[in-house]
């Protein structure tokens, strides 16, 4: 009897301590699953946060590539523009020239114009007023040439000074 009674004691023993570890026993694998189920949850968080650095990554790459290819766009916008400037300063002035180089033009085309004046007038100097003193000479060029040429219509410039 005294196996019966240890055996019954030690049962009584179990029963009230499986009364107080059993709901533990049971917490531990409903907290287990848990943990079971957020170490899931944190593997796929894992693996989506993995991608979205990965895509980060990327969009940072491309975000550098296009940075840089707009620096460079920009250096070269402002290299044109640079130029234009330099261009627009340099037909400014030559715009200023321009009045000059006209009438210099204009100055020439009469002067080419009364070329053939002044050549008749110098030759007939030449041929015909070599022997005569300088009074003579003077009157014959300013009066009887230049006369004899304004009245054929052969232009020819004002004050010519073959000397």
């Amino acid at each position: 009897m005294k196996g019966v009674a240890i055996w019954s004691a030690a049962m009584s023993d179990y029963h009230k301590a499986s009364k107080i570890v059993k709901p533990k026993l049971l917490l531990l694998n409903i907290k287990m699953a848990e943990l079971d189920e957020a170490n899931a949850n944190l593997a796929a968080a894992e693996t989506e946060l993995a991608e979205v650095i990965a895509l980060k990554a990327k969009l940072k790459a491309t975000f550098d590539l296009n940075m840089a290819e707009k620096n460079a766009l920009t250096e070269r916008a402002n290299k044109t523009k640079k130029k234009m400037e330099q261009a627009n300063r340099l037909i400014n002035s030559l715009e200023d020239n321009k009045i000059r180089w006209i009438a210099n033009a204009n100055e020439f085309k009469s002067l080419k114009t009364r070329l053939t004046g002044d050549v008749a007038k110098a030759c007939a100097f030449v041929s015909y007023c070599g022997p005569f003193n300088a009074e003579f000479r003077s009157k014959l060029l300013n009066e009887y040439f230049h006369t004899d040429l304004i009245n054929k219509s052969i232009p020819v410039s004002e004050g010519l000074q073959l000397t």
